[in-house]
């Protein structure tokens, strides 16, 4: 399995991509890049996910940057927007989080931070990837090797930007029963004390730390009917679950339905604005091509404006920051809300959310009821798809929904007034996506289609 390097980080499987080797020298490139800091502090921030190769490679990582005389602060077990927070709120020159994600738990990968708690952008992954093997760093005399140590209370730290950002007070008192499926993963224990904080009863599942026996990874469709059932046997008033590092976000209802985490960005829009929105922000929002529509249901409603920006959080992050915009995301269930955290961040979706639901005065069920009602379907093709066959593709679709608008900043995205087609390479998998959003007829029309083509998995 070959390796992949992009602003989603390194990513390969254990012993087939990923091992010691390519670890230390990808370290070595990213301490090179750092070095261009150096009126900065040497201290850098590590965070794990609970895979089982999760902390060999904290611990390898760890010595690397100790022998370049970087002070590592170590949070263990932490989710990936918490790392990235700790790497602006502790002012290190940078951080690294071992986390593959949503991929299956014999991947494995290293997600570089860049200073003020950001992934690293393009131009970086390239001066990185360029210098692996041309340059490298100069270790440290013996006496100024770095020192570890082990930072537990990021969380708390958190908590005070939440009780600066939230009128906290107004969703505790609601007392809200909530299910929460952290898929055993990085936001098991400190999603369940974060929930607490927030006065809630949690009855909770899949919160063994571990490579995620439980469930699925990935936060969507069958794979949160556990969580489903939770919700309705024990009368909560909203479930949660996240992915194995926590950075996304997936939502049931009261009814037990599975909203989508596509559900997840425009709700906690619709918080944000409604009672946080502060006038020293502009009122944008950056969503990647992506995204569903809500949000531009949402922009329409409070008389904001959606930017789209190329998938992948770095180039979200990037977006929002060029435009000052006042929240943003992805509509994998990533809640990006610059007022707490520059990161796709789980903890902020549910802060959004419980907010809205009290505040709001309605079951989330009636909530999501007065949204329109789009479909959208998420399609896998093995590799890469040649432009010859996106393009019958989209003939066949334009001979019945009409004339198309075209966008290709990344891949290729056909607008058509009943939806939307969205055809691009992966970042941390070897395949294209191919996600389309609609009417019902355009969307099952779309779906006809790719399945005569045979192209999907």
């Amino acid at each position: 399995m070959p390796l992949k390097f992009t602003v989603s980080g390194l990513r390969g499987v254990w012993g087939d991509g990923i091992d010691i080797e390519v670890i230390t020298s990808y370290t070595k490139s990213f301490i090179n890049y750092l070095s261009n800091f150096s009126n900065l502090p040497k201290k850098i921030v590590i965070g794990r996910d609970t895979r089982k190769t999760s902390p060999l490679i904290s611990d390898l990582v760890s010595s690397i940057f100790r022998a370049y005389g970087y002070e590592v602060l170590d949070l263990g077990v932490c989710t990936t927007p918490l790392t990235l927070f700790a790497v602006r709120k502790l002012d290190a020159v940078g951080g690294i989080v071992i986390t593959a994600s949503h991929n299956p738990p014999e991947w494995n990968a290293l997600k570089f931070v860049d200073k003020g708690g950001k992934f690293i952008n393009e131009n970086t992954v390239n001066f990185i990837q360029n210098t692996v093997n041309s340059q490298k760093p100069s270790v440290s005399e013996w006496s100024q090797v770095g020192k570890k140590k082990d930072y537990t209370n990021i969380l708390d730290l958190f908590i005070e930007e939440i009780n600066k950002a939230i009128d906290v007070d107004v969703i505790r008192k609601k007392k809200f029963r909530v299910g929460f499926d952290p898929v055993n993963g990085a936001a098991a224990k400190l999603g369940i004390k974060f929930l607490e904080y927030l006065g809630c009863e949690v009855v909770a599942i899949n919160i063994d730390e571990d490579s995620f026996p439980g469930r699925p990874t990935e936060p969507v469709g069958d794979a949160l009917m556990g969580l489903s059932k939770v919700v309705t046997d024990n009368n909560c008033d909203v479930g949660f679950a996240t992915d194995p590092d926590g950075d996304r976000l997936a939502i049931v209802s009261e009814e037990g339905n599975i909203l989508g985490e596509e559900y997840t960005l425009p709700l906690a829009e619709m918080s944000a604005i409604e009672y946080l929105y502060s006038e020293k922000f502009s009122k944008n929002i950056v969503i990647n091509m992506s995204t569903s529509s809500l949000s531009d249901y949402i922009a329409g409603k409070y008389g904001f404006k959606v930017i789209r920006s190329k998938v992948g959080e770095a180039n979200v992050v990037s977006e929002i920051s060029k435009n000052n915009a006042f929240i943003g995301g992805e509509g994998n269930g990533g809640v990006i809300f610059p007022l707490l955290n520059t990161a796709r961040d789980s903890f902020v979706g549910i802060s959004l959310v419980l907010l809205l639901i009290a505040k709001n005065c309605k079951k989330l069920s009636e909530i999501v009821s007065e949204l329109p009602n789009l479909k959208m379907l998420k399609k896998k093709v093995e590799g890469v798809l040649d432009k010859e066959s996106i393009q019958k593709l989209i003939d066949h679709v334009s001979s019945t929904f009409g004339s198309y608008e075209k966008n290709e900043i990344d891949g290729a995205w056909f607008g058509f007034e009943s939806g939307w087609i969205h055809i691009r390479e992966s970042n941390t998998e070897p395949i294209t996506r191919i996600i389309f959003e609609g009417t019902n007829k355009f969307v099952d029309f779309v779906s006809r289609e790719l399945e005569k083509s045979n192209l999907v998995v």
